[in-house]
């Protein structure tokens, strides 16, 4: 019989005890991947952002408004090749936050010219800036809403009070895989015109979205900007795109780390289970691996039987819980879009699969050290005595 023959027999000599390690450690793994691709959606955008855009809000506080009479200062700077602006308008279609989507009203003029990863049909973006409250829907959350070209859509306000009509224009898609499709947008004149806002509402914007004409400038357009307005009753703070998506996930920050330490102590788990696994097994082999050393098998070999094992463990492990883990986090992401809209497409990274099936093989190939090391280490009379 050669090594791998002696390996499988050693393996499937508890048959029942095997399946249900190798199934909990796929739990574990599957709970790993599921974990780390909800830190993931957390830094979703951060990753999306563009290294040519600067976000410019008030320095205060995001939720602080900025005067649209910034608009034509910061366009005048050396280095800034577009800016556009826009204001959180955060509507429903009902009552409730099952109907929550993301809504901003927008300057449908400059739009595009700082976001051009939105992609609208020509005559649609016409139509759109033709009139003061035409709207854009993003392709994924017409179809939630069976949305198209020509539908008129109420959203009632939260921040802004009342029902408030929108005509549809166009749908935008994204030019590339993983651009958020999930938002409406409507023109700035609706909201900024209307007679519901009181004279200190009016002329207010939530942030502007600049591009720069180097990246390697932008800290140099931000300082710029900043100073600009550092007397001003609405100072600024500048940062980039993804700085400015950063600061979001930092309100969260208790709550990725609680959410990182989960998943580690899954890791650990995942080790006292395979380790306790192989420890019995030694254990009930004791007779064997002595009398393997017995008849002139190097330690060497033995180490590498028990190590065998564990990485088989692993594998079948990581197998299961790579193929089970995104299909536990496409129903998540159902369940969960009910309450906050639609989830971006391919939330579990290849990137994570890989690093959690790497560190399950690794894991399990750690928790046999111990058995290993204990099944090379035991005197070969003592071993053969202490079951005789």
């Amino acid at each position: 019989m050669n090594y791998v023959g002696l390996a499988g027999r050693d393996l499937l000599r508890n048959p029942l005890r095997l399946t249900l390690t190798v199934l909990a450690g796929a739990v574990g793994v599957t709970a790993f991947i599921f974990l780390s691709t909800v830190v993931d959606l957390f830094y979703y955008n951060a990753r999306a952002a563009q290294v040519d855009r600067l976000i410019v809000r008030n320095k205060v506080s995001f939720t602080q408004p900025l005067p649209l009479s910034y608009y034509a200062r910061i366009a005048a700077l050396p280095g800034v090749t577009a800016i556009t602006h826009q204001e959180w308008f955060g509507g429903t279609l009902g009552d409730t936050q099952k109907d929550f989507f993301a809504s901003f009203a927008v300057d449908p003029h400059t739009f595009l010219d700082v976001f051009p990863e939105f992609i609208v049909p020509p005559p649609q973006l016409a139509a759109f800036r033709g009139d003061p409250c035409g709207a854009l829907v993003g392709e994924r959350l017409a179809q939630r809403f069976g949305w198209k070209a020509g539908d008129r859509v109420t959203l009632k306000g939260q921040i802004y009070p009342g029902d408030w009509t929108f005509n549809v224009h166009g749908i935008y898609r994204g030019a590339r895989p993983g651009v958020d499709t999930t938002t409406l947008v409507f023109g700035y004149r609706c909201l900024n015109e209307s007679d519901r806002l009181t004279e200190a509402m009016k002329d207010k914007v939530g942030i502007y979205a600049v591009r720069v004409d180097d990246p390697a400038r932008s800290a140099e357009v931000a300082a710029a900007i900043d100073h600009l307005f550092d007397n001003s009753p609405y100072p600024t703070k500048t940062e980039s795109e993804k700085a400015f998506q950063l600061g979001f996930v930092a309100m969260t920050s208790a709550i990725v780390t609680a959410v990182r330490v989960v998943s580690s102590v899954i890791l650990l788990i995942i080790l006292l289970v395979i380790g306790n696994t192989l420890a019995m097994g030694v254990r009930e082999r004791t007779r064997d691996i002595a009398t393997l050393r017995a008849l002139g098998f190097r330690p060497r070999t033995v180490v590498a039987l028990v190590l065998a094992e564990s990485s088989f463990i692993g594998l079948c492990s990581a197998a299961l819980g790579v193929m089970a883990a995104p299909v536990l986090v496409n129903v998540f992401t159902k369940l969960i879009a009910s309450r906050f809209g639609p989830m971006p497409d391919h939330l579990t990274r290849g990137h994570t699969l890989w690093v959690s099936a790497l560190a399950a093989v690794a894991v399990s190939l750690l928790a046999g050290v111990g058995p290993a090391l204990r099944a090379v280490r035991l005197p070969v009379a003592e071993g053969l005595r202490r079951v005789a």
